[in-house]
């Protein structure tokens, strides 16, 4: 919950919509982000930490450069569908190697990634640039797999999780592969880091982007699922710990406000006013579920919340939560 030093740097970046990746980037920082604000102007009312992705018109652009001596010029890239956009740096940036994330196709078109994973729930029926990867199905450079799981009753917006598999041609057993670790997992207590190398392998990594990842992952919690929070009760936190912080408490209101939770990306202030939402309330705590998992509980998970999880649920996000209960913040007078 502290600043950091990269927590006012953002990222100027040009998206190539035809090989779909990013293919010029530059570092901003950003002292005062009321600056950034009157460049983006109407566009950031509703996001006053600017946590929103921001998409660039040529006037805002030029702004913005001139504003903070950048060095970047679209105008020098072999491209005809550019989209020019700023957000804030993220933690993933720091690996000392190019991640797959976001240029998935160019990496399995150059065959360094053998293997592609994308999910989402459905609706909606494709995935955002689903179109760019079909069209290299269709000339026969990748092999494609689509699995649809239905939930058994509909969960807010979402009806069920759509997975959608590519590979090279002649790396298909991938595939099969991927999803067997993936069921092993189920069935040996949850996802760790020995699956994570597995599934790093058969994605194309190689043995010291693992090592490194691994080890950063094992650090933060990385392989814990995604961070989640919520406000609890003297009772609740009582609760809590009697449980061996291994469960949330029940609530005696109608649903349990969640959102998610980063420790360098949100301020103090916001988690503050997020636990101070509930007037009874003593802390906030930490919990993770794996992503999938929590898609059966809550709306798009691709924001921050909150969403509304019916206090007759709780139990059932006990049990897909994965590590420890964590105390991060307690409210003023409570020990």
């Amino acid at each position: 919950m502290r600043p950091t030093p990269r927590s006012n740097h953002f990222i100027l970046e040009a998206f190539d919509r035809d090989l779909w990746c990013p293919v010029l980037q530059a570092l901003v920082h950003v002292p005062d982000l009321d600056v950034l604000r009157a460049i983006l102007r109407d566009a950031t009312d509703n996001d006053p930490e600017l946590r929103d992705e921001y998409r660039l018109n040529d006037e805002r652009l030029a702004a913005l450069i001139a504003k903070f001596n950048v060095a970047f010029d679209p105008a020098q890239l072999d491209t005809k569908d550019v989209e020019i956009s700023i957000y804030r740096w993220r933690r993933l940036f720091g690996a000392p190697y190019l991640t797959h994330t976001r240029y998935e196709l160019p990496l399995l078109l150059d065959g360094r990634k053998k293997l592609a994973c994308i999910s989402h729930g459905y609706p909606p029926a494709t995935f955002d640039g689903e179109g760019r990867f079909e069209h290299w199905v269709a000339t026969g450079f990748l092999h494609r797999e689509e699995v649809v799981e239905a939930f058994d009753s509909p969960a807010n917006r979402s009806l069920g999780h759509r997975t959608v598999y590519y590979t090279p041609k002649g790396e298909e057993w991938r595939i099969p592969a991927r999803k067997l670790i993936f069921e092993a997992s189920g069935q040996s207590g949850g996802w760790n880091e020995h699956f994570e190398r597995l599934e790093g392998m058969l994605f194309g990594y190689e043995k010291w982007q693992n090592d490194w990842w691994i080890d950063t992952g094992l650090q933060g919690g990385g392989f814990g699922g995604i961070h989640f929070c919520c406000a609890v009760t003297t009772g609740g936190l009582a609760w809590t710990e009697a449980a061996g912080f291994r469960a949330l408490p029940p609530v005696d209101r109608p649903a349990l406000a969640v959102r998610t939770y980063d420790a360098e990306a949100d301020s103090d202030a916001d988690l503050h006013a997020f636990m101070l939402e509930e007037p009874d309330s003593a802390a906030l705590v930490r919990f993770n579920v794996m992503g999938r998992a929590a898609m059966h509980l809550m709306d798009d998970i691709r924001h921050a919340g909150p969403w509304r999880i019916p206090a007759a649920r709780i139990p059932e996000l006990n049990r897909i939560l994965r590590g420890p209960v964590v105390i991060v913040a307690r409210r003023e007078g409570v020990s």
